[in-house]
């Protein structure tokens, strides 16, 4: 895990970098990774892409978005699927690049024969609601899974990047 951090943060280090000679004032971007080993997990994140567990048929994000609209939500003004069709839902607090020290968080846990991990960007997200990652992925096999999951994101829209990756535990 410590590689996986060491790398983000040079990341970190050279969009800074990159931003400075180009003299932008802002260039950053999210990230989101996931481990796994001996049945355990590790996930690490900065923005708005997400980590999600679905386990027995029922889905649950294991992220918490870094942006201005996740106060709500973590306030229970509102819902995930309510913040991402919010105006501010782009506004993220954290990212690569973007900052003096990048701020990564982590989550960790069990995982078990029969789980599946969804990591993806807002570019799916925003056009996905838990009902419908839940449906999909416990009703998809790994084959196509990946696929129908960008399809559904580019038929809502597709206006940003869509980043999708499945996991299997076996």
């Amino acid at each position: 895990m410590h590689a996986l951090r060491d790398a983000i943060t040079s990341a970190h280090q050279v969009i800074r970098a990159e931003a400075d000679a180009l003299g932008a004032s802002v260039i950053g971007a999210t990230v989101v990774a996931l481990m796994m080993a001996n049945g355990h997990f590790v996930g690490l994140w900065a923005g708005d892409s997400r980590i999600y567990r679905l386990r027995n048929g029922l889905i649950e994000m294991l992220t918490t978005d870094h942006s201005s609209v996740a106060e709500y939500v973590l306030a229970g003004k509102m819902s995930w699927d309510e913040a991402e069709q919010h105006p501010q839902s782009n506004a993220i607090t954290r990212a690569v690049g973007v900052g003096d020290v990048l701020e990564l968080d982590k989550v960790r846990g069990e995982a078990l024969a029969g789980d599946r991990f969804l990591v993806c960007s807002d570019g799916l997200t925003k056009y996905a609601t838990f009902a419908m990652l839940q449906d999909i992925l416990s009703s998809t096999p790994i084959e196509t899974v990946v696929e129908r999951l960008v399809q559904v994101a580019l038929a809502g829209g597709g206006a940003d990047n869509i980043s999708v990756i499945v996991v299997d535990v076996q």
